[in-house]
């Protein structure tokens, strides 16, 4: 790429401009942009002033003009100009000394490059578009004249005018009808495209940048959260030490304590029992509450004061016994009568039952709280939400540890730890205090309590539990693979000749190279780089042309197959209890489903064909008990069933229909026991998108189907559904009004593009609207149901323990004697989740691992 002393930042100028004075049209049909835009350029506008980056704007010109009159002026001089935009228009730009930087693409075009993308001469671009106009800029060019007759007559003729001349000499009686008809349109159509020279009186001085500002930059890149910015132009060692000191200067005046003598610890104990709340957190080795080792512990129970009791600090540091710190402080935390509040409460509650401390009296959890309250606020880390209310710098984890090169935390001296572990949970009570109030101001607090509370205690359980993984399954299952691998990988090269050998088939451009050069097939679409795309859905295309693009296709299902799962799983097992132990999120998807990771359990193939459905087989439970798989049936369409109303969607859900063969016998008007596979398969496919809010467009691109055939089965399904129309429709209203739509329970979700004018964004937030409250429901429905199941093992005294959640399905692990009678009351708890007017179904399988499970 090009680097370069002389840099200007162009933009177009608010109203009309010249051409609109040629025609009054010109633009007029182009779409609002989104409303963030402009936000954002101000942003573009403030971080260009702050490195010092020339910028030009002049009324009534357009920001391609200013790019093509500085154009003029510096070839003049002898300088080289690059246009940094994916704009076509600057194309007619080109020359030896001017070049184009496409950034979308990041391909930089010289004149015979972009030649030969567009299949003419430079110099005939505004011919071409003369012809075929710019619906973008709302150009008429010429009615009737598309993309592929433009081309031919711009490679026949020299210009406009020769065309023109020699109209005659055009064969088709239509093409040359529309010509005449349309004459002043395309001259007209040509001036508009033409770039207009206006001088600029700028001289290449006034363009100089040398980039010696870029730290003034910083806080717009704080503020907005640029991370990789923020590292590539940090603060020096000194400048981030004086920042380090600025924070620790600024709790200094608070009331932080070490404990580390006898007398210290009993009064701490002491001060808890009498204050009988407090907000705690842990201080440990490592992110994995399973395998890290505490360090120390810090408590406040009231604002101005807290207390660090170190543990298991490797400095020269007084320090006391563990077992005495356990003595002392094992009772309170044990003891529900105690109040306490936590920042990812899970991960300190493990910390504590890994190290002989069963937490109980958890009150709060101030993550999952402000994940609730907070406006799609994605950083939900105790720094970050200390900042957002408090306005308080917090010290960071790297800046205590990483800065002094310190191999964990047990290595910090007390001094620093007790600073830093001490704001944590002195923040922590601050949060608490504040979300309490505001859950109960926004009618968040019963979702918390009922939902999102007591499901932390069964999350828990599920991660302390884990699930059992044969590695010897996965060693028989990787013989396969790879000689399934290697099979293909000869098969090619059987087709191709010896030049297969050289292909790495795991590298998109060499399968570029090899399909779309060598083997010649016909490029489907360009991947964002401008390349020919070799995805998924480009290789099922071409897989019908030619084998080897079937073969590609195998071999990346299997090659992902093998790197994700088969070759990766084995090391998540936890050497001391050879269980993969997956992490579960409440706070991460918007809709409130849970998510895994570490690894990420929840996306383990499961289809009945192939090979992967042969990783969950490696899932197995414990000796002596066997897994239960209970799977709602169709939830979220039973949740639209009961927000609807619709009597159709209700009648056949209480009649025990198939919802998806009742739709296709509505849509095709035949019998339900008519109804064919290929017909019922269509009915899902529809089901969904409706439940998902896709347009016809969108379901005519989803089904491969005409815009017309679409737009009929979304017609007809509203038609035979007709309280699902009204039910949108009001979910709309309701958006807009609020601002945000809520599911059965309450949870919120932020719709911010709802009144976007640009008709893809409030497109998308009519889709987000609609969907949110269908699986938000289902999810807070999952949620219900683990909590009472869980209550419901303790209670029937059942050797039983939820494993996993796949979103609408559970896997439990259930002692055999147990068996029969676990899979009855899974079945009837998870049914009675809530008592609606349209019937809960769960469907129960059991067996001896995850494969032998799923249906």
């Amino acid at each position: 790429h090009y680097r370069s002393e002389y840099i200007v930042l162009v933009w177009d100028s608010k109203g009309k401009t010249t051409r609109h004075e040629v025609y009054e049209e010109y633009k007029a049909t182009r779409q609002a942009p989104p409303s963030d835009l402009f936000d954002q350029k101000e942003y573009i506008v403030e971080f260009a002033k702050l490195i010092g980056l020339k910028q030009l704007q002049q009324q009534g010109i357009e920001a391609d003009d200013i790019m093509f009159s500085i154009a003029q002026e510096r070839t003049k001089e002898g300088d080289t100009v690059v246009f940094i935009t994916s704009d076509k228009d600057m194309g007619q730009a080109l020359s030896d000394q001017v070049y184009l930087y496409d950034t979308f693409k990041d391909i930089i075009y010289d004149k015979e490059k972009f030649e030969e993308k567009r299949g003419y001469p430079i110099k005939k671009m505004p011919f071409f578009y003369a012809l075929l106009g710019d619906v973008s800029d709302n150009i008429p060019g010429v009615k009737g004249i598309g993309k592929k007759t433009a081309l031919a007559l711009v490679n026949q003729f020299d210009s406009l005018e020769d065309l023109y001349e020699r109209l005659n000499e055009v064969p088709q009686a239509r093409i040359k009808n529309a010509l005449t008809v349309n004459k002043d349109n395309a001259f007209l159509s040509r001036d508009l495209f033409l770039l207009q020279y206006h001088p600029t009186g700028m001289s290449k001085k006034d363009l100089s940048f040398h980039a010696q500002d870029w730290k003034k930059a910083r806080p717009l890149f704080e503020k907005l959260n640029f991370k990789s910015l923020l590292k590539e132009f940090g603060n020096t060692k000194e400048e981030k030490a004086e920042e380090i000191a600025q924070k620790i200067n600024y709790w200094k005046d608070i009331d932080f304590n070490t404990v580390n003598t006898p007398e210290d610890l009993d009064a701490l104990a002491t001060y808890l029992k009498e204050k009988k709340a407090f907000a705690f957190d842990t201080e440990t080795t490592g992110l994995n509450p399973l395998t890290a080792d505490l360090v120390g512990l810090s408590f406040c129970a009231e604002p101005g004061k807290a207390f660090y009791v170190p543990y298991n600090h490797k400095t020269a540091d007084k320090q006391l016994p563990k077992d005495k710190i356990i003595s002392a402080l094992k009772p309170i935390l044990q003891n529900s009568h105690y109040q306490k509040y936590a920042h990812n409460a899970k991960y300190d509650q493990l910390v504590l039952q890994n190290h002989g401390i069963a937490l109980q009296g958890l009150a709060q959890d101030t993550l999952v709280a402000a994940k609730l309250v907070l406006k799609d606020w994605q950083r939900l880390g105790l720094k970050q939400l200390s900042e957002y209310y408090f306005n308080k710098p917090m010290l960071s984890y790297d800046e205590v540890v990483k800065h002094h090169n310190y191999k964990d935390f047990s290595h910090v001296p007390l001094d620093l730890a007790t600073l830093y572990s001490c704001a944590d949970s002195h923040q922590t009570l601050c949060l608490a205090t504040l979300l309490a109030t505001t859950l109960k101001k926004e009618n968040l607090h019963t979702l918390y309590q009922d939902i999102e509370h007591p499901l932390i205690q069964v999350l828990c359980a599920m991660e302390q539990e884990g699930i059992y993984l044969d590695v010897t399954v996965l060693k028989k299952l990787d013989k396969v693979v790879t000689k399934e691998l290697a099979t293909i990988e000869e098969k090619i090269i059987t087709l191709i000749g010896q030049e297969g050998e050289k292909i790495n088939l795991n590298s998109p451009r060499q399968v570029e190279e090899l399909l779309f050069y060598t083997l010649k097939l016909p490029p489907q679409k360009k991947s964002g780089t401008g390349r020919y795309s070799t995805d998924h859905e480009v290789l099922t295309v071409l897989a019908r042309i030619h084998p080897v693009a079937g073969l590609i296709l195998k071999h990346r299902e299997l090659s992902k197959l093998k790197n994700t799962y088969i070759d990766a799983l084995p090391t998540y097992i936890n050497p001391k209890t050879n269980c993969v132990h997956t992490t579960f999120s409440q706070t991460v998807v918007a809709t409130g489903r849970l998510s895994s990771f570490n690894p990420n359990l929840q996306n383990i193939p499961a289809g009945s064909t192939g090979q992967g459905i042969e990783i969950r087989a490696a899932f197995k439970p414990k000796p002596g008990n066997v897994f239960i798989a209970a799977d709602y049936s169709q939830i979220e369409l039973r949740v639209l069933a009961y927000l609807s109303q619709d009597q159709q969607l209700l009648q056949a859900f209480m009649a025990g229909h198939d919802i998806h063969t009742e739709t296709a016998a509505r849509l095709f008007d035949v019998p339900l026991d008519q109804v064919t596979k290929e017909q019922r398969q269509l009915g899902k496919r529809i089901n969904f998108s409706i439940l998902y809010g896709l347009t016809p467009y969108g379901l005519s691109k989803d089904l491969n189907i005409p815009f017309s055939e679409a737009k009929q089965y979304i017609e007809k399904y509203f038609n035979q559904y007709p309280k699902v129309s009204a039910w949108m429709e009001q979910v709309i209203i309701s958006a807009q009004d609020k601002g945000y739509v809520q599911t059965h329970w309450g949870r919120r979700r932020y719709v911010p593009n709802i009144h976007e004018k640009n008709r893809t964004l409030y497109e998308e937030a009519r889709r987000v609207a609609i969907n949110t409250i269908a699986q938000g429901t289902a999810a807070d429905i999952m949620k219900k149901g683990m909590i009472n199941l869980a209550a419901a093992f303790k209670k029937n005294r059942l050797d039983a323990q939820i494993l996993l959640q796949i979103h609408d399905e559970l896997l439990i692990s259930v002692a055999q004697k147990d068996q029969d009678k676990a899979a009855a009351v899974i079945k009837q708890v998870l049914e009675s989740v809530v008592d609606w007017n349209v019937p809960l179904v769960v469907s129960t399988n059991s067996g001896p691992d995850w494969k032998a499970v799923t249906k």
